[in-house]
């Protein structure tokens, strides 16, 4: 009988050890964002257009749309990569398949584009295909309120063992800067962001990834099981979370 009570009590706490860390809320609810999900796309990256007409979102290897505020999607087109920006000029959007250059301030840069669109990202074409220009360029996770006003993602890296070539890779900030001064914009999600966007209303759109990571030491801790892309959308101006 010892022996039974023993082994029960050594099943109890290896069942608390091994307890997993909850994916995310049932429903996630806050009164200042909205949440959509796109299946099985892991993480979310470029967005573009706005939740009220048509919106469309680079996943990790795909391009989708919504017509109807995230019920439905519809996949334009595969990448097998991000887009780490779409760069709209006149009647053309351009998907922006690089991040690894920096500008003369030492940030990094969304460049080169091989397809553009013609019609908000329904349908796409190589630009080598008219004799359209490859090289494009805007500045990366980056939105702008006004000249003195920027939104940013901010990376978060740790050292390991101290060594600054080697990192960890921490949770993202979502960064503003006035005027020269810089504060962190709280926001009630937990997952690793992306890429930043701002509608013509002003909300702000953050793209984010399925893992999940700790509030306070900003390590990742989990994956939600759905391995969904995330975008999480103010409900209003931004500048109303930030005054």
């Amino acid at each position: 009988m010892k022996l039974f009570k023993t082994i029960a009590v050594m099943m109890v706490l290896s069942s608390c050890a091994k307890k997993e860390v909850p994916d995310v809320p049932p429903t996630f609810s806050d009164p200042g964002w909205t949440r959509l999900e796109i299946a099985g796309g892991r993480e979310a990256h470029a967005v573009y257009g706005n939740i009220d007409d048509t919106l469309m979102v680079s996943t990790l290897t795909e391009i989708y749309q919504t017509t109807d505020k995230g019920k439905t999607w519809k996949k334009t087109k595969v990448n097998n990569q991000p887009i780490y920006g779409f760069l709209s000029v006149k009647d053309s959007i351009f998907g922006l398949q690089a991040n690894s250059l920096k500008d003369k301030a030492n940030e990094k840069l969304a460049t080169f584009s091989q397809f553009f669109s013609l019609d908000k990202g329904f349908t796409w074409d190589r630009c080598a295909k008219y004799d359209i220009s490859e090289e494009r360029s805007q500045e990366y996770a980056v939105v702008f309120l006004d000249y003195q006003t920027k939104i940013k993602i901010k990376e978060n890296l740790e050292p390991i063992n101290g060594n600054p070539n080697h990192n960890y890779i921490l949770k993202s900030d979502i960064e503003v800067v006035k005027n020269g001064f810089s504060e962190i914009l709280e926001v009630p999600f937990n997952n690793q962001l992306t890429n930043l966007h701002l509608d013509k209303l002003g909300r702000l759109y953050v793209s984010a990834t399925r893992a999940i990571h700790d509030k306070k030491t900003g390590k990742a801790l989990a994956a939600e099981k759905n391995e969904p892309a995330i975008i999480y959308i103010s409900k209003k101006n931004v500048r109303e979370l930030i005054d």
